[in-house]
């Protein structure tokens, strides 16, 4: 049965729900790492590039682009206030008095009591490390990305999303998601996947693809 809380009546899930939804939660984070290593890759390949005026290079700065919009709404959704499956429904269930005996119930997938009592430690550390990484949720660049999601999404240009949010508060919110998914994970079922290992993997591959895109161009030896 879902609960609400009686401040707010926002939805607090219950154990069954967040084990069901820790999975969904790291692959969202997962996306949104992915396309800011790509985002991120072909940056760098563009600052290295020979010729910044190349038409070569103007199609991968419009491709730079859509990553970083891609990474907005993936980030976004992974947080969303008013979505059940988000970061925010996993922060109220931790706040509930028997979740760290809940969460070790799930880690151990055992009912027996010393199995529980060992997962416990490693949970309540978990806690412990996702409310540190919570805190640090820019709360203001969160809502200016709800505005930008609800009304101008389809209609903006990449000059007027930096009204909406930095890259730099871009890259941050992408390491905070990142961290509370794997630790969502990590405390629900004892398996370590985290999503930055998405991140460094499409950075590296975009940044060598794109290197020698722009190095073969720079040769004339593509066939357009």
């Amino acid at each position: 049965m879902e609960k609400s809380s009686s401040a707010s009546e926002q939805y607090v899930p219950e154990i069954g729900h967040v084990v069901r939804m820790a999975p969904k939660l790291n692959e969202w984070a997962s996306m949104a790492a992915h396309s800011y290593g790509l985002y991120s890759g072909i940056n760098a390949a563009i600052s290295r590039a020979h010729d910044k005026s190349a038409p070569i290079v103007t199609h991968a700065d419009h491709l730079r682009t859509e990553t970083a919009l891609l990474c907005i709404v993936r980030l976004f959704a992974t947080i969303d206030r008013d979505s059940q499956i988000s970061l925010q429904s996993v922060n109220r269930f931790l706040k509930l008095p028997n979740s760290p005996h809940e969460l070790a119930t799930a880690y151990a997938a055992s009912n027996d009591r010393a199995q529980i009592e060992a997962a416990m430690k490693a949970c309540k550390a978990g806690i412990d490390r996702f409310n540190k990484y919570y805190s640090t949720i820019d709360w203001n660049a969160i809502g200016r990305m709800q505005s930008f999601r609800n009304s101008a999404i389809a209609h903006i240009t990449w000059g007027e999303v930096r009204k909406f949010v930095t890259h730099g508060e871009l890259e941050t919110l992408v390491e905070i998601v990142g961290r509370l998914a794997g630790e969502t994970t990590l405390m629900t079922s004892g398996l370590n996947n985290w999503p930055h290992e998405h991140q460094e993997i499409a950075h590296d591959d975009a940044k060598h693809k794109w290197d020698a895109i722009f190095a073969a161009d720079h040769r004339d030896v593509i066939d357009y």
